[in-house]
């Protein structure tokens, strides 16, 4: 059941990349997932199909697009609709998982919640929260730059903001930007080493030690 982002903590979006990074670090481990709502579950026959997901989802969606045809530039409304559709995208991923028939059945979902964002982003460009909830749909439609880009921005104006230095290290590490992603875990960590704002610091120490073991193989002749 995705989580009801009227009801709880901005960051908590922000932290939904540590349960489908894998997707794009094929490579690294997961252990102990601290967002156990969100993963599929392992009672096959309880688990949402991409019907009943597109039965919960669509009416939100179509109430808050009737919402903007008469206030196309509602920053709640936008920002309400990007979050439906980031929800909806990470359901359907996590149904898809099993079946290769609906693989990649979330891609145009991170794209309707990018281009979403993007409108609110247009509007206030100023909630970091929003802006990194759009770099992260930014990175699942293939553009990891400007994922950075973005990422990057919020940090220049809030260095203190943890959850961006959590995405950016993963966007970094994906682009094959080792140093710079040993970088951005680290500052993560020197913010909230205990986890309190979002992201994961156990997650964050196992790629900073993969990194940093990576490198060291690849230099050693």
């Amino acid at each position: 059941m995705a989580i009801d982002k009227s009801n709880t903590a901005p960051w908590v979006r922000v932290t939904l990349i540590i349960l489908i990074v894998a997707f794009v670090l094929s490579f690294v481990a997961l252990s102990a997932n601290p967002w156990q709502a969100f993963q599929a579950p392992k009672n096959t026959a309880t688990a949402p199909t991409a019907t009943s997901l597109d039965a919960q989802f669509q009416p939100q969606v179509a109430s808050l697009t009737s919402l903007l045809q008469s206030d196309p530039t509602s920053y709640t409304a936008l920002v309400s609709l990007g979050n439906v559709y980031f929800d909806w995208a990470v359901q359907k991923q996590q149904a898809s998982q099993n079946s290769t028939s609906t693989m990649g059945a979330d891609l145009p979902l991170w794209s309707a919640a990018k281009d979403a964002y993007a409108r609110a982003v247009a509007v206030n460009p100023d909630e970091s929260t929003v802006q990194v909830d759009y770099a992260i749909t930014l990175f699942y439609t293939g553009d990891s730059n400007k994922a950075i880009e973005v990422g990057e921005a919020v940090l220049k104006k809030d260095a203190t903001f943890s959850p961006a230095w959590f995405n950016v290290a993963i966007f970094y590490q994906t682009v094959g930007e080792p140093a710079k992603a040993i970088n951005a875990f680290e500052q993560y960590l020197k913010l909230d080493p205990k986890g309190a704002t979002g992201g994961s610091p156990d997650f964050a120490r196992s790629q900073i030690d993969t990194l940093k073991k990576s490198a060291a193989t690849t230099s050693t002749p």
